[in-house]
This record gives structure tokens, C-alpha cells and sequence, in this order.
């Protein structure tokens, strides 16, 4: 028997030979295991490496191209500063137009998420699209950040539209309809005209103006309804009723601008007070165009580039600088939208795949922006300042000066939730009462 077949005392050779047969089987099975962990662990560094997909839909052409183009503008400045990467992983836009068209906007998402293999969609300008895409993506379950300006309530309201989904950081049509209505009684109106752009978008903002000041002790006298792309205002600038304390205008996109040159040729801004929810005719992009025709113009909005804060100021000076013009208020909402979707992704390590963690740590964002302090709701509505802004001259140029503002608004204000589910019409049932008090704060 030779040295290596000598075996331990008390052993057999049988033993010793079966001993070495599982030492043998061990180590390939250890071998084994070694190679499979190095293979997942670089299955999961090329994973990590993955871009994440993120699905803008945004209005470029048609009547809310130059909203779209700004939201865009928004989104990217932000993106571009945190060098388009988040939890350790590049991040990878695919844009598309959705041509101011509900019909468009869902095809395009089914496209982006289908074909393109987006992960979070973002963006949207109309209401009328947001209400299509947010449809899809509660059916579809894809994370979608509003954060182009579409407002609709109901979206964010508990109801049959409420989208685990879908978060908006952007605003409602409520919040700054609310604010235009309390400073609007507050100044002494008692009487005024609402003149809306006849979408879904227009006829809540409207509503929820009426139903405040209401509340309030005022009285809308009459309601206009010119459609979406009206080019002659006349008829209805003519037909306004004089008696009114003032006028109080949701116009978006081209028709603003139209809508605020008529009203000036018209001889009516020093005859009729305006005030401009959403600040369409006050646009900032409108006012080099339209000279002294908006200044006194009053608006109500949750943002102006007039506000004096480093985290507006420094956003200002970026966004002049890649638009060669003023931001109004969808630069900042792409802004804070880009940032929410990077601090979400961020808090998770880049792992977004467990869709309402993801929806959880959108939820949790809080931060300061351009437009100030930003927080959400717990259903994933934005907490934010409303501004009443005045146009007037600064420097030779018009522009929109804050003169009051309401912290903290959140979606009910003033009222509760409780309050806005006791009523009993809405403003789907609401278009052709406006003029009545009694309607709009009927009860169940």
C-alpha cells in the first residue's frame, strides 16, 4: 500500500475512498454555485446599467403646442441637471406629440409603453387628453406623472377616475379657480362675467371659480362658452354685459392671445377689469407680443417668473437661455415633474420594478422648486402657493408682479372634502348654471 493509499486510524479504505468521492462532488458543487453568483451578480450590474424609459406626451402642435413646448423645455432642464440618471441608472426620454388630441394621447401612450417599453409616462396639457391617458394607464397599471397642466378635479378626487397610478404635480382647476374667486370678492366684486374655452378643462375651471365666489356672496351674471380655437371673439366681447364689477377668463393656448388682443382692441381693459385664471391672455409668451393691451390685467396662478427665490431665479436665467423667452407656468411644472420622477426613482436605488413602491415614493416627494414649496396630497395632488399676479410695467417691459398669495392650497380649498362631495351637481351637470347661486350650492 503506497503513502497516498494510506487511510486515517480506524478507517477503511472503503470509507476513505467514498469520503474523497464526496469531497469531490462538493467542491464542483461549490464551483458551480461560484459560477452562478457571478453570473447573476453581472446579470444585475447589467440590469442596473439599463436605461429607464421615460414617455413624455405633450401637446406640440395644434392649440397648446407653445404649452407643450414649454413643459418640454421644463422637463428636460431638469433632467439634464441631475446628468439623466437616477438610482444609479441612465434615464431615456421618448417624446410624443399628442397633437392636442385625446384620441392621439392614447395612442401614442399604447405606443410608448407596447413598443418603446416605458416605464413612468409624463407630461399631458389638456384635460380632455389626461382623462383618456389616465384611463389607460389605471388599466395598464404604468405610473403616470402629470406634470403638464391638465387640471380636471376629478382626476385626483376619490370617484370612479381615481388611478392608483397616476400622481399630478402640476395643479387643478379648483385650487387656482378658488384663488382667483376669494380676491376677486375680497377687491369688491360683487358682480362679474365668465368667459371659458368650451372643453372639459374650461367648463370645471369656471364651475369652480362660480361655486367660491358663491359661497363668498358674489354672483356670475353671465357665462360665455367660445370654442376651443375660436379666431373671432367679437360676438361675445360685444354681447358682455356692462353692468359686471368685472370679467373673469379661462382662455389656454392661442386663443389667450387672441382673446387678449380683441379685448384691447375692443376698448374694454379700462371698462372692464379682467381676471385671467391660469393666466392664458397673460401668458408670459404673449406679453412682448401684446404690449401695453394686458397691463392692470389681473390673473390667478400657482407660479410667476417675477418670484424673487434663488430656486426661481437660478431656473429663470436656465430657461431664458434654451427658449430665448420668459418662462410661464408649464417650464416650472416640467421642472418639478422631472425632479419628482428622479427623487422617486432615487429613493428606490433605481429598482422600479414593484410599480406601487414607486407610486408610494412619488407620494413621499417634498422639495422646494420655482414655484415654491411642493408636496402631495394622499391622492397624489400637488400642495402648493397660489399667486394673484398683476401686469405692470418693470423695466420698460410688461410683467406678471405677484401682489397676494395663499400658501399651502391644497385640491378642496376652501372647502373640505367632505363639503365638495355633499353637493349635489358637479361641473359636468353645471355648464348652463353658472348664473345660479342656488344650483351650484345645492346639496344631496
Amino acid at each position: 500500500m503506497t503513502s497516498k493509499d494510506t487511510v486515517p486510524f480506524g478507517a477503511t479504505a472503503g470509507s476513505h475512498r467514498k469520503q474523497n468521492a464526496a469531497r469531490r462532488r462538493w467542491r464542483a458543487g461549490a464551483m458551480a454555485s461560484a459560477a452562478v453568483l457571478m453570473l447573476g451578480v453581472s446579470g444585475l450590474a447589467v440590469r442596473a446599467a439599463d436605461p429607464i424609459k421615460v414617455g413624455i406626451l405633450l401637446s406640440l402642435s395644434g392649440n397648446f403646442a407653445e404649452n407643450g413646448q414649454q413643459t418640454l423645455t421644463g422637463l428636460k432642464m431638469y433632467f439634464d441637471k441631475v446628468g439623466n440618471a437616477a438610482g444609479g441608472r441612465p434615464l431615456q426620454l421618448v417624446v410624443e406629440d399628442t397633437q392636442s388630441r385625446p384620441d392621439t394621447a392614447v395612442t401614442k401612450a399604447r405606443k410608448l409603453v407596447q413598443s418603446d417599453g416605458v416605464s413612468v409616462l409624463t407630461g399631458i396639457v389638456s384635460s380632455g387628453e389626461a382623462l383618456a391617458v389616465n384611463a389607460y394607464s389605471r388599466d395598464s397599471k404604468t405610473p403616470l406623472v402629470l406634470s403638464g397642466d391638465a387640471g380636471v378635479d376629478e382626476l385626483t378626487m376619490p370617484g370612479p377616475l381615481q388611478n392608483p397610478y397616476m400622481v399630478r404635480i402640476t395643479q387643478n382647476g379648483r385650487s387656482v379657480a378658488s384663488a382667483a374667486a376669494e380676491w376677486a370678492y375680497k377687491k369688491g366684486w360683487r358682480k362679474v362675467v365668465t368667459i371659458g374655452s368650451d372643453y372639459a378643462g374650461g367648463i370645471d375651471t369656471n364651475f369652480s371659480f362660480a361655486q367660491t365666489y358663491c359661497k363668498l356672496g358674489g354672483k356670475v351674471i353671465q357665462a360665455e362658452w367660445p370654442p376651443v380655437g375660436s379666431a373671432d371673439f367679437g360676438p361675445y366681447l360685444t354681447n358682455l354685459d356692462r353692468g359686471a364689477d368685472g370679467v373673469v377668463v379661462f382662455e389656454p393656448g392661442a386663443d389667450g392671445l387672441r382673446l387678449a388682443r380683441q379685448y384691447s382692441e375692443f376698448g374694454l381693459k379700462d371698462k372692464l377689469p379682467i381676471m385671467d385664471i391660469y393666466a392664458g391672455l397673460t401668458f408670459e409668451s404673449n406679453l412682448p407680443q401684446l404690449g401695453d393691451a394686458t397691463v392692470g390685467m389681473y390673473s390667478s396662478l400657482f407660479y410667476t417668473p417675477m418670484l424673487k427665490t434663488p430656486e426661481n431665479q437660478a431656473f429663470v436665467a436656465e430657461f431664458q437661455k434654451r427658449m430665448h423667452a420668459r418662462p410661464n407656468n408649464e417650464g416650472p411644472n416640467g421642472w418639478v415633474g422631472a425632479h419628482a420622477i428622479v427623487d422617486a426613482i432615487d429613493a428606490l436605488h433605481g429598482d422600479i420594478s414593484d410599480k406601487m413602491k414607486f407610486m408610494a415614493a412619488l407620494r413621499a416627494i417634498k422639495f422646494d422648486s420655482p414655484k415654491g414649496p411642493i408636496s402631495l396630497d394622499k391622492y397624489g395632488q400637488v400642495i402648493q402657493t397660489m399667486y394673484i399676479r398683476q401686469v405692470q410695467m418693470v423695466d420698460g417691459k410688461p410683467e406678471n408682479v405677484p401682489i397676494a398669495s395663499y400658501p399651502n392650497v391644497d385640491q378642496f380649498w376652501p372647502f373640505t372634502l367632505a363639503e365638495i362631495e355633499s353637493f349635489k351637481y358637479g361641473y359636468k351637470e353645471s355648464k348652463d348654471s353658472l348664473t345660479d347661486c342656488a344650483h351650484l350650492l345645492a346639496k344631496k
